[in-house]
Formats: structure tokens, sequence, C-alpha cells
């Protein structure tokens, strides 16, 4: 039986509606995730104070980490990003100061000038480094995404040359690869954020950068290789 106009038109309208909630549930999911590296890595710094697992005591070990930090964004991306040590830190004040900071109001100065808080002034002053090196971290991760898309492109094409020759050559298609690699995608595009966002240690971005951008490569050329229309 053949739809009527206004059936098409209702089944288009929920196929945009779908693409519209999809991508708002992306950028949520996206929040949501950066949110929680943010309070994993906070969790873990107390943790480390409270039972003393770092070897610098209190608050120190969190500004050691955030200059290491630093030292090494100005020292291996400068001739990239021109000033990124800079940039990040006016970065994470901006962000500091949305979140924080009210009507000229410093909430977490305030906590850690009030008596009552004398006790955990160390907790708070190791969330705000922490916070500063989350914002910090954040920037660079900002920076490297256009090496994602490089290399995504890069292996998308090929994929497609490689599908187009084993389609034309009458190949088998193996649809449980290209299901697998497809499922693998999210996770690997959310994974390396989790990781050098949430870490207590300080990581060189590029341990983390480049392992995950040749997984994700390799996961998108897998995709676009093994691509069976009608899966």
């Amino acid at each position: 039986m053949a739809s009527s106009p206004s059936d098409t038109h209702v089944i288009d309208k929920k196929d945009k509606e779908g693409f519209i909630a999809r991508r708002i549930r992306f950028f949520f999911d996206v929040v949501f995730w950066i949110a929680g590296a943010l309070f994993i890595s906070i969790l873990i710094e107390w943790i480390g104070i409270f039972f003393g697992l770092w070897e610098q005591p209190g608050v120190l070990h969190s500004i050691a980490v955030l200059q290491k930090e630093l030292s090494w964004i100005n020292r291996d991306f400068s001739t990239v990003l021109g000033s990124p040590a800079e940039s990040s830190v006016r970065f994470s004040r901006f962000m500091y100061d949305t979140f924080f900071v009210w009507f000229g109001f410093d909430l977490m100065q305030s906590l850690i000038n009030a008596d009552f808080f004398a006790q955990v002034v160390v907790y708070i002053k190791a969330s705000i480094n922490v916070i500063q090196l989350f914002f910090t971290r954040l920037v660079i991760l900002v920076f490297s995404l256009p090496v994602f898309l490089i290399f995504a492109i890069v292996v998308i094409v090929d994929g497609i040359v490689v599908r187009d020759i084993r389609k034309f050559g009458l190949d088998l298609e193996r649809l449980w690869i290209w299901s697998n690699a497809k499922v693998s995608i999210k996770p690997l595009v959310v994974t390396p954020f989790i990781i050098y966002l949430g870490s207590p240690w300080s990581i060189h971005p590029n341990w983390i950068i480049l392992p995950f951008v040749f997984m994700l490569s390799t996961a998108l050329w897998l995709v676009t290789s093994k691509f069976k229309k009608n899966a």
C-alpha cells in the first residue's frame, strides 16, 4: 500500500526529531562524562591526601602535578600553540570564576578563610589546584582534536577505496567486524578524555592522545572498509 503525503511528512518529521534528539543526548553525555572526570580527579586527590598516598604531603602533590603539566605544555606545544600554558591558565581561571565566583564573591576562598572549615582547608586548596589542572588538560584535548580529525579523514577515504575494491572484486562481507568496530568508536572517543582529565598523576598528553588516535583510526577504517549497505 502506497503511503500518503501526510504519512511521509510525519515519518520525515520523526526522523528529523530523532536526529536532533540524538545530537542533544550526545552533547549532554559529553558534559556528563567531563563532569564525572572532574569529580573523580578531585575524589582521588582527597583519598590520596587522607591516606597519605602521595610523596608530597597535603596540597603539595596537586601543586607539583600542575606545575609539571604546565612545564610539559610550554616545552612541547609552544611551537604549535604559541603560549599554551598561559592560555590554559587563563581558560582555567575563566572557568573557575564562572562556577565559583558570583557577583564578586569567591566561594572557594571564603571556605578557605572560614574557621568552620579549618580542618579541611588542605582539601579545598587541593580541589582548586585539581580544577585548574583539569581545565588546563581540557584545553590541550581541544587543541588535539584536529589530530583526530586529520587521521579520521585519511582512514575514512582509504576505507572507502578499500570497500569499493572489495565490492567490485566480489569479496565476502564480514558483518561482525563492521558491527564490533562501530560499537568501539564511542568508547575510543570518550576514554582518553576520562583517563587524561581524571588522572591524579602528571601524564604527558602524547601518551594519551597518540595511542587513542591510532585505535580510533583503526576502528574508523574497519567501519568504512567493511561497511555493508544493508547491514
